[in-house]
């Protein structure tokens, strides 16, 4: 009898303090606010905007992936790489921050990209201005020796970049050219 008590103690025990199977993965975004300052967009594009940054800080890949795949579907690398969860995963596990950096661009001032969505950073347009690498900057997008080397070199900004169509399509999340 007092084994049976102890095991099912043990067992308990265990049970309570195991992380549960559903538990949201750790990334570069955990614990950062979902909060998104105004912006003037499209009723669509607005409620976009706050799942995706909704699911960067709950880490959950799968419900961004869902998301990129509602539309047109997103373009997230300028590789091979068939799945955009997957993708970012092995970027997170490489200490790179691409859930971190989709949350932090999208709170920077959009633009409107060549296709006329709703494109952000600010940075991320023709001629980006001193303004627009600051804010890169005190964004932690960038070091200020990253954004003035390309403001230097042809005043382009190659980062992290994201749009959102007016009517929510979610086009692309890449970085590089």
């Amino acid at each position: 009898m007092v084994r049976v008590a102890l095991a099912v103690t043990v067992i308990a025990f265990v049970a309570a303090t195991a992380a549960p199977a559903h538990a949201a993965a750790r990334c570069s975004a955990a614990g950062m606010s979902a909060k998104l300052p105004a912006q003037k967009l499209s009723p669509q594009a607005r409620a976009m905007r706050q799942r995706i940054v909704a699911a960067a800080v709950a880490c959950d890949y799968a419900r961004l992936q869902q998301l990129g795949n509602q539309g047109q579907r997103l373009t997230f690398s300028y590789g091979g790489e068939k799945s955009a969860a997957a993708y970012w995963r092995k970027l997170e596990a490489k200490g790179q921050q691409p859930l971190a950096t989709l949350v932090r661009i999208l709170r920077l001032p959009v633009t409107r990209n060549e296709t006329g969505a709703y494109a952000w950073p600010s940075a991320y347009r023709q001629r980006p201005t001193m303004r627009d690498w600051d804010l890169l900057v005190r964004a932690g997008v960038l070091t200020r020796a990253q954004a003035d080397a390309q403001r230097r070199h042809g005043n382009v900004y190659y980062g992290y970049r994201t749009a959102i169509r007016a009517n929510g399509d979610w086009q692309f999340f890449v970085a590089g050219d």
